[in-house]
């Protein structure tokens, strides 16, 4: 039984998709690669980065795939793929976020919130029903989904995006009760403001969006931004066999911007 490991054990199991090749996706694959595990990620316009990363991880890419968060065909032909390449899928990592400027809710439009919710809740829980009964079949999984420190603090003109990010820590703490009896854990962790391309085309751009981030980088109380290899180390501990008695937990990655 695999959920009788020794906790000292450091190994983690043997495949893991991951969504999203960004910064911390990326580093994510190297990492699993990095301690011998097989990697089959996504990517959902950048075909040329996910190919480079591809490339970059040698003997341990199980290969690519497009995939768009927002429709259930794209994430079940994804999975399928991954799952028929891997044999296994024991690990999914989930990064899955969207670019959007801050704005007072009363001035996002529906349209938009709904493109939000779509790509950092709503989607996020298909990929995970998608992957799910490969888990149960077996009888051991590990999910894990990156959101955001402002699912759990809020942050201001971002309304819509800290709803998605509440919700995903909800919708993990529920499904953790659904999956405790086997060796099954689903967590997310929440990092605060990371060094990322992303991070800086937003403290670049103009307006409230720029206001707002620099202003929550200031905030942090150590002083500094976190790095894609900070984020990546807990992601990969939640994803190895000696976390199998943490479910159900939303870790922040903040530098002690939120401290709960």
């Amino acid at each position: 039984m695999r959920g009788s490991h020794d906790s000292s054990a450091s190994s983690l199991s043997g495949t893991a998709l991951v969504i999203g090749t960004g910064g911390i996706g990326a580093q994510v694959c190297r990492d699993l690669a990095g301690q011998g595990k097989k990697v089959f990620h996504t990517y959902h316009q950048s075909r040329d980065a996910a190919e480079e990363l591809s490339n970059s991880l040698g003997s341990a890419s199980a290969g690519t795939s497009p995939l768009d968060i927002r429709d259930e065909t794209s994430i079940r032909e994804a999975v399928e793929k991954a799952a028929s390449v891997l044999g296994q899928v024991d690990i999914l990592v989930v990064t899955a976020g969207h670019r959007h400027e801050f704005a007072r809710f009363v001035d996002t439009p529906a349209i938009l919130a709904g493109e939000i919710l779509e790509h950092e809740l709503v989607g996020v829980m298909s990929l995970v029903r998608a992957v799910l009964p490969f888990q149960e079949t077996a009888g051991y999984g590990r999910i894990v989904l990156v959101g955001s420190d402002s699912g759990k603090a809020g942050t201001a003109c971002d309304a819509v995006s800290s709803a998605a990010r509440g919700g995903l820590i909800s919708f993990a703490r529920s499904l953790a009760r659904e999956t405790a009896k086997d060796d099954i854990t689903i967590n997310v962790v929440c990092p605060g403001p990371t060094d990322t391309e992303l991070l800086h085309s937003m403290l670049d751009a103009e307006g409230t969006t720029a206001k707002i981030m620099q202003g929550t980088v200031r905030a942090i109380p150590k002083r500094r931004c976190g790095t894609v290899g900070e984020v990546s180390a807990i992601v990969t501990f939640l994803a190895g066999d000696v976390a199998g008695y943490i479910t159900g937990q939303a870790v922040s990655v903040s530098g002690g911007l939120t401290m709960s």
